[in-house]
């Protein structure tokens, strides 16, 4: 299991995420979402290149609840464009389960991550 300490961007936008739940504490999907994007973009050759769908394209990250208690437990599903090794742009499909006690130490549990 890995911890990660956010970067103030992310923290700030998974911030702004939480700051709409539903008053009973526990994050919105879309912060375990913009956290596996982190996670993401950690594994590729080319980080720096990554581009992720937004929210109006069909394959925009699908994110599901697997825990309703702390530690909250979220499965992201995804895609997202970056560059490989030769330059090449290639789309990858990628699974990431990430908890959380506090909305502010991410935990990523597990992480698939497969070319198209």
């Amino acid at each position: 299991m890995r911890t990660r300490h956010l970067p103030i961007a992310a923290v700030l936008t998974a911030a702004l995420l939480t700051a709409c739940s539903a008053g009973d504490g526990k994050p919105l999907g879309e912060a375990a979402a913009v956290m596996c994007e982190d996670f993401v973009k950690q594994r590729l050759t080319s980080p720096g290149t990554a581009e992720f769908p937004g929210v109006t394209d069909s394959d925009y990250a699908q994110t599901k609840v697997l825990s309703d208690t702390k530690p909250w437990k979220y499965k992201v599903t995804g895609v997202v464009d970056s560059q490989n090794r030769l330059g090449a742009t290639v789309r990858s499909n990628y699974v990431c389960t990430v908890s959380t006690k506090n909305d502010e130490t991410w935990h990523l549990d597990d992480m698939q991550i497969t070319d198209r």
